[in-house]
Formats: C-alpha cells, sequence, structure tokens
C-alpha cells in the first residue's frame, strides 16, 4: 500500500516542449513560501494593465501548458499570474496531493487577489473549492476538470490492480495523511457555493477525465455554462483555436 501510495502521490515532469520557451522567457519568475503547506513554489508574472487572472495546471502539469492561451491574453493586455504546484514543473518537491494544490491556490489567490481563474483537470478542481471561499472571484474557465477524488482512486486502484485491503489501506493513509475525508472530494458539491460566472470547457473524447464530471459540476453551478468540443482529448484543449476564442468570448462579455 506504502509503495502504491508513494507513485500516487508523485507527479510525472515531462519534459517542457519548444513552443513553451517564449512565453516562459518572457515571464517575471519568482519564488514564494507557501505558509499553509510550509512549502515553496515557482510562480510566474505576465505583467499587463488589464484585468488579473490567475492560471492552474492540473496534476503532472505546469504553468506554460498554457503558453497559447497566455499569448492570447497578452495580447489583450490581461495581468496574468500562474505557479508550478509543489513536485510540478520548476517548483521543488517529489510527492503532493489534491489538498496542498488547493490551499496552495488559496493562498496565492487572497495574496495576488485575481478577478479570474483559469484553470485545467486538477488544477479546476481546486478552483471550485477556492471560489466557493473566495467570493472576489468574477469568472472562472474550467477546461477538463473532474468532479470526485474516488474517481481517481478508483482509477489507479485498477491500474495498479490492488485488491481491496490494499484499497481501503489508501483511502485511510491519505485521510489522515491529508486530514480530509477523501471521499467527501468534490467538485460538484462545493459548486453550488461558488458565485462566480463559470464556462466549462470538456472533449467528448478525454480519455483521462469523462465528460460527465463536467456536467455534473455544471449541474450545481449557479451561473455556470458548459461547452462540450469533439476529438481535443485532454491536454490538446488546451491549444485549440476555437477554444480560445470561446475563452477570449467569455471573458469579455459583460453579464
Amino acid at each position: 500500500m506504502r509503495f502504491a501510495a508513494f507513485f500516487f502521490s508523485k507527479p510525472f515532469r515531462y519534459k517542457r516542449p519548444k513552443r513553451e520557451i517564449p512565453v516562459l522567457s518572457s515571464a517575471d519568475r519568482s519564488n514564494h513560501f507557501l505558509h499553509n503547506i510550509q512549502k515553496t513554489v515557482c510562480c510566474y508574472r505576465w505583467k499587463g494593465s488589464g484585468p488579473k487572472i490567475l492560471l492552474v495546471h492540473g496534476w503532472s502539469g505546469r504553468a506554460t501548458q498554457f503558453s497559447v492561451i497566455i499569448e492570447k491574453l497578452q495580447e489583450m493586455d490581461y495581468d496574468i499570474y500562474a505557479f508550478d504546484a509543489v513536485a510540478h514543473g520548476s517548483s521543488r518537491g517529489v510527492t503532493t496531493n489534491m489538498p496542498e494544490l488547493i490551499d496552495s491556490l488559496k493562498e496565492l489567490t487572497q495574496k495576488w487577489e485575481p478577478e479570474i481563474l483559469l484553470a485545467h483537470s486538477g488544477g479546476g478542481f481546486s478552483s471550485v473549492y477556492v471560489a466557493a471561499q473566495i467570493p472576489e472571484i468574477k469568472k472562472m474557465i474550467l477546461i477538463s476538470p473532474f468532479d470526485k477524488v474516488t474517481d481517481v482512486f478508483e482509477k489507479y486502484f485498477q491500474m495498479a490492480r490492488l485488491g481491496e485491503k490494499a484499497r481501503e489501506l489508501m483511502y485511510s493513509y491519505f485521510t489522515r495523511v491529508t486530514q480530509k475525508e477523501v471521499k467527501d472530494f468534490s467538485a460538484a458539491k462545493v459548486a453550488v457555493s461558488v458565485k462566480a460566472k463559470v464556462l466549462i470547457i470538456h472533449d467528448k473524447n478525454d480519455r483521462e477525465v469523462d465528460v460527465q464530471d463536467a456536467n455534473s459540476i455544471a449541474k450545481k453551478l449557479k451561473y455556470g455554462s458548459l461547452l462540450i468540443t469533439d476529438n481535443l482529448g485532454h491536454r490538446r484543449i488546451l491549444r485549440d483555436e476555437k477554444v480560445i476564442e470561446k475563452i477570449i468570448e467569455f471573458l469579455t462579455k459583460h453579464f
């Protein structure tokens, strides 16, 4: 169980593709110590005079995955913030978990005071939790978000071929480590408290996060809309021209 738990907590650090280098080079970089989790993360800013927007990557992701979106936001003079979560990108660490990502995002949101969150996958899950607690967030774009943490666990259990006893031990272990009841973690459950205007974008052919997760979250939002795409998968969706057009349309629309 402990062996399986270690690899479950260890994100992959994928090689940064060349297309992300120009955006990385143009960023103001800094390190921020997060008091909530007593760890340091690498942060980025692309200065602009427009609205503040905070970008939140997903598990095994990095801030510059949003490079195409960042370039478009720069053209519109948005004040753009992002960070590499613990054990991701250029931030130190080997293991982490979703409560740490939520706590990191909450502390940085309170520090930078963005009015918009734009997030992918597990970053979307975390953003729902943070937006439910911080009503100053006016708009939120969630791309390929997942709903229940237990679904992530179950997929891993199947891949690792863990028996029933090891599965229950892992649930108990992470509940103890995070001091959160793992089986209660659901973005849809807390979405009812989100006051922001929300656009959810999800591909129906996403093999990592089922499109039904987006539907579950959207149904609970007070001001939510859902865009379903086709054949963009889980990550290519971040670079699709039509998706970015919809994001910009949402950001510039007055409600």
